[in-house]
């Protein structure tokens, strides 16, 4: 059982969210056990507001992109807000991206140092993920688009979460000589996420690439790909541009290839 000062608190969590982001959560929400924060969003769309946030001790089936699992670890803080906007946009994925700057910038001001991004939607500390995003689109029949954004960030791992994890990850506690409480934490990210959701349709994307690129985990490495499916040899990866596509220099040719397009295969 968790201790009464480790369990999320949202009255704590509202209190530490920036003055900005007071105003755009207009409810949160803490479940102890749900499947998955996204899902509870996802089946309430119809009557909650933007901004709406809520948070689970632990989810028995939190997803990550693609379908894949995403498996609680011995502490962590998963979360999901909701926001809806007036026209589908056709550059829904470049969300993703802001996010995730966003996410680094905010981890950056609670002293967490050296930590990245890695392509499409991962949060990377010493080579290993840390945190991962998770986005839902809906389509509504009056033309409004609603969307869920899911996040999930490891506190702490232990050896059994190592194991069982098919890829390396990692956890804020790793991180030297900087401890904050899951609430604290919480509310930062809550903060970045809305924010984003807030300013995302008027935003400088040329802005945002150049962002992501300065905290890119691949900028300048080599990489293999698969291009629709396609293994390739070697290719280096120059980050994204002001579409969110990535950049790839391959035989003294740099190409672009849509989030839909490619996978970066793991070393």
């Amino acid at each position: 059982m968790k201790k009464y000062n480790e369990l999320l608190n949202p009255y704590y969590i509202r209190d530490s969210l920036s003055l900005e982001s007071k105003l755009l959560v207009p409810t949160l929400q803490v479940y102890n056990k749900i499947d998955s924060t996204n899902n509870i969003l996802l089946e309430k769309n119809c009557i909650y507001p933007n901004g709406h946030t809520c948070l689970a001790e632990k989810q028995t089936m939190g997803r990550g992109m693609l379908n894949k699992s995403w498996l609680s670890v011995r502490k962590n803080v998963c979360f999901s807000t909701a926001w809806s906007f007036d026209e589908n946009m056709k550059n829904f994925h470049l969300l993703n991206f802001l996010i995730a700057a966003k996410i680094v910038s905010s981890l950056k001001n609670l002293k967490y140092s050296k930590i990245q991004v890695k392509w499409p939607n991962d949060i990377i500390y010493n080579d290993a993920k840390l945190a991962g995003i998770l986005i839902d689109v809906l389509f509504k029949k009056n033309s409004k688009v609603y969307v869920v954004v899911g996040v999930g960030i490891n506190i702490e791992v232990d050896n059994n979460d190592k194991k069982t994890i098919d890829q390396k990850i990692t956890s804020l506690s790793e991180i030297p000589n900087h401890k904050l409480s899951r609430n604290t934490i919480a509310a930062a990210l809550i903060s970045a996420v809305v924010e984003s959701l807030s300013i995302f349709k008027n935003y400088d994307f040329k802005k945002l690439s150049e962002e992501w690129n300065k905290i890119d985990y691949n900028y300048n490495k080599n990489k293999k790909l698969l291009i629709n499916g396609i293994k390739t040899d070697n290719a280096k990866l120059l980050g994204i541009n002001e579409k969110g596509q990535l950049r790839c220099l391959q035989n003294e040719i740099v190409n672009y290839y849509n989030i839909n397009e490619v996978k970066i295969i793991n070393d």
